[in-house]
């Protein structure tokens, strides 16, 4: 319904007026005082009618106050029981200053999460707050932020206003099937020969925005494992008649022990994150040396039933020489790995093609 936000369920909420005497059916608001948004929103009186129920059902109160639907006849009459409650009920339509920055913040930085049903239901929203924002001292905000998690200005491409139909379409299939819990088939782009343009069938267990990519974590049928799958790569998605399977987070994830020596400055860092409430730091002998002690959850690798060290090593590397991890002994053989071949395409330039190319599938333990 494309009058499903902010600006139809204010003016539906307006329209219910203060007072039992002055009570209204569902049908004559729609038919007398909302004609406008049923034309724009092209749609049968039934299902128009439908989505205004939707909306006013959880208002409802039990306790006698807000908004208040009885029986009359065959036929249901609201109101509200006091201009005050209605006031309070109305006031988080308002686009306040502080909602308009919010707004602005998600829309500008990420937006990616956001389903494109729900993107396009926010469409007024957006253009509120970029009004009142421009008239407001909280513009100075953004001149004066940079949101940048990976350290670097660099952000994803994926854009609900400009990239294709087709994009878009597969984008809110992929999103509807994950909340619904449907099994898809598809097939994907991978530099994987046992996934790459093959018809697979998922089972898509959550969305992640993961390094600036939207992508699924899905557990694939035919192998039986779990992997994160680019939205973007996705191509010839249907649903699937097969049952979804849903798995506990154990299936696909592990905790494991961590320990490694660091360089004050990484303490300092991990102790302003959410990591601090689990971590134990303990001084070494020598200068600015410290014993990090905490537990880190792997995924589980699509290739094999271990622990996949994968994107805890690509946030580690990060620390470069600053950090020597101890344990667990996976992840100190992968930094290990990774520190070898840096060493030797530096080293060797000339021979550095080659090891590039094959990076990939050491990663995926195919070499």
């Amino acid at each position: 319904m494309k009058a499903v936000n902010s600006e139809f369920r204010s003016a539906l909420m307006r329209s219910i007026d203060v007072g039992e005497q002055k009570a209204v059916k569902i049908r004559d608001l729609i038919e007398n005082r909302l004609a406008g948004y049923r034309k724009e929103s092209q749609e049968s009186f039934d299902s128009f009618k439908k989505n205004a129920y939707r909306i006013i059902t959880p208002m409802l109160s039990d306790d006698g106050d807000g908004l208040i639907r009885i029986k009359k006849g065959n036929a249901y009459i609201y109101y509200w029981s006091s201009q005050e409650d209605k006031d309070a009920a109305l006031e988080q339509f308002e686009m306040s200053e502080e909602r308009a920055l919010a707004f602005s913040f998600i829309k500008e930085y990420l937006p990616e999460l956001i389903p494109p049903h729900i993107y396009c239901s926010l469409q007024t929203e957006f253009k509120k707050a970029e009004e009142v924002l421009h008239q407001s001292d909280l513009t100075k905000y953004f001149s004066k932020i940079d949101f940048n998690p990976l350290g670097y200005d660099i952000h994803s491409q994926l854009d609900h206003d400009y990239i294709s139909k087709e994009q878009l379409s597969a984008w809110q299939f992929v999103f509807d099937c994950t909340f619904n819990e449907n099994c898809f088939s598809c097939c994907y782009e991978s530099i994987h020969e046992n996934y790459n343009a093959k018809q697979l069938i998922i089972s898509p267990q959550r969305i992640v925005l993961l390094n600036h990519q939207l992508k699924v974590l899905g557990y694939e049928h035919s192998t039986k494992s779990t992997r994160y799958f680019q939205i973007t790569k996705l191509s010839a998605l249907t649903k699937s008649t097969e049952s979804f399977v849903e798995l506990a987070k154990t299936d696909y994830e592990s905790v494991e022990k961590f320990s490694a020596i660091c360089h004050s400055w990484v303490k300092n860092y991990f102790e302003s994150t959410s990591l601090s409430t689990r971590a134990k730091f303990t001084p070494l002998l020598t200068q600015d040396c410290w014993l990090m002690e905490t537990e880190l959850s792997f995924p589980v690798h699509f290739n094999c039933n271990e622990p996949d060290p994968f994107f805890v090593a690509n946030y580690l590397g990060m620390f470069a020489d600053s950090i020597l991890v101890q344990q667990p002994t996976f992840l100190r053989k992968e930094m290990q790995r990774r520190a070898n071949r840096l060493a030797n395409i530096y080293n060797d330039p000339a021979n550095a093609e080659k090891s590039i190319s094959s990076s990939p599938h050491v990663m995926a333990k195919k070499l």
